[in-house]
């Protein structure tokens, strides 16, 4: 395992945690995203802006692929400050082909919001698709989510049974996730640059950390993350993995060796990966 963080010095810490520069060409990055998600947007029939809260970027973008389909809802990276809806439908196209309709969430950024406020636009999101996608032909009671970096941490605390239950919901109406490349553990985080926008105290990296969440079984999961990204972004999955895994639940778990923090989420776009081969197993 090395080091744990705590042992890191503060330079080691911020490479740790710095997936920008983990990466050659981070815009080459991204640009990847943009491209496969035109696509989507330029060959599937999509539903626009669909409201599900108060604040302007509370919009989803919704793929459907038919009638009463089960419905992929994907939550975007970006270290919860960049990125949206038009960079993240990459795998629309290639889901709706196998009849799996996908639903893209956006959400306010930081530093504009606090995690707080962004994990509570993350669940109204889920709520308002599982109360209102029927009437868009998907199928409510079946729901699997899918996040990558940011967003993987953000489907993490979807999936908790406490963010469930305070909102009101039956437990589990979330069927699977895929968890990619995430951050499960606030608590090293906050010592490092992205606290510069996300502004964790103690008390806010404890309790938006999916690490110290309750989850029962129901769901099932895959934590996936590239051989190519940092040991502590690795650490981070392996540890929530032995977590949820100890809890009972159904869950799996894969480094792609061949992929790094970015580029691993754009296997969903490609049928031949074995990541998309996991979510429509799963689905």
């Amino acid at each position: 395992m090395g080091k744990t963080w705590k042992l890191l010095t503060q330079d080691e810490l911020e490479l740790q945690y710095n997936a920008r520069a983990s990466v050659k060409d981070f815009d080459f990055e991204i640009g990847r995203y943009r491209a496969l998600s035109a696509q989507s947007y330029a060959d599937c029939k999509v539903v626009r802006d669909l409201c599900y809260g108060p604040s302007p970027s509370e919009r989803i973008d919704y793929f459907p692929s038919g009638p009463n389909a089960p419905v992929f809802i994907f939550v975007h990276g970006g270290y919860w400050r960049l990125l949206g809806r038009s960079d993240s439908a990459f795998m629309a196209k290639t889901l709706t082909q196998q009849g799996i309709s996908t639903a893209v969430v956006d959400y306010t950024l930081a530093p504009e919001a606090n995690l707080d406020q962004i994990v509570e636009e993350i669940i109204r999101a889920i709520s308002w698709i599982f109360n209102n996608i029927q009437l868009y032909g998907g199928n409510p009671d079946r729901l699997f989510i899918c996040g990558s970096s940011a967003g993987a941490h953000l489907s993490a605390m979807a999936l908790a049974y406490n963010w469930m239950a305070n909102h009101g919901l039956p437990p589990n109406i979330l069927k699977g996730g895929l968890l990619l490349s995430g951050l499960y553990d606030l608590e090293p985080v906050r010592h490092c640059k992205p606290n510069e926008w996300l502004r964790l105290d103690a008390d806010a990296a404890q309790r938006n950390s999916p690490q110290n969440q309750y989850f029962i079984p129901g769901p099932k999961l895959h934590i996936s993350w590239g051989g190519n990204e940092t040991d502590e972004f690795k650490r981070q999955s392996r540890e929530f993995f032995n977590k949820l895994e100890k809890a009972g639940l159904s869950v799996g778990r894969s480094e792609i060796e061949d992929r790094n923090h970015f580029d691993i989420v754009t296997d969903l776009a490609d049928p031949q990966r074995r990541l998309f081969q996991i979510v429509t197993s799963m689905i």
